[in-house]
């Protein structure tokens, strides 16, 4: 037999105090569950950065086991004058180039190399050497690419010695991780000269 609104009136003052639990309870049940759907709303964003943050974390463990150190006693080879540390401004186009490669060698995708003004990082220190001293460029080369971090950090470690890493930025997007990496570039003061 269905109940009324009569039927429903008599049952709560009868069972007054059942009554008003039951309704507090059905209450809290709807505060919680839309406490509880807005707290994960909020969540999922950082379960996003976790992942993309235990990926870069895999990367970078991973490039530290494939690392290999030089063995001890190697000796590291001189050379008797600044041209191996320099670059002479005619010479920046060629030096842009093997950047170039050396990043798509390295892994890097949608390689593109820049030159752009100083970076405001402090300028790096510069080789001194007697015969023909060597100052930092006027100009930098930026270079930006797609790809991983080890990539990157094997592309740093394949500098050429006529450049220093003055800054690296990362970005990461839904399309995958991007990078700027700033760098300086040691000239001869002979061929500081502009032109």
């Amino acid at each position: 037999m269905p109940m009324t609104v009569a039927d429903v009136k008599a049952f709560s003052v009868r069972y007054r105090v059942h009554a008003e639990c039951m309704a507090v309870a059905a209450i809290a049940c709807v505060v919680f569950t839309g406490l509880g759907l807005a707290a994960k709303r909020k969540l999922a964003p950082a379960r996003a950065d976790q992942a993309s943050v235990s990926m870069v974390a895999g990367e970078v463990s991973s490039f530290q086991s494939a690392f290999k150190a030089a063995p001890p006693g190697q000796d590291v080879p001189t050379l008797p004058d600044s041209f191996a540390v320099a670059v002479a401004r005619v010479d920046r186009v060629s030096l842009a180039g093997d950047l170039a490669s050396r990043a798509e060698s390295a892994g890097l995708r949608s390689v593109r190399v820049n030159f752009a003004p100083p970076d405001s990082a402090a300028a790096p220190d510069h080789p001194d050497f007697f015969a023909d001293p060597v100052s930092v460029a006027d100009y930098g080369i930026a270079i930006d690419c797609g790809g991983s971090f080890a990539g990157v950090l094997s592309f740093v470690n394949q500098l050429p010695p006529s450049v220093a890493l003055q800054r690296i930025t990362a970005v990461r997007d839904k399309a995958g991780s991007h990078f700027h990496v700033m760098l300086a570039v040691f000239e001869s003061a002979q061929g500081a000269q502009h032109g």
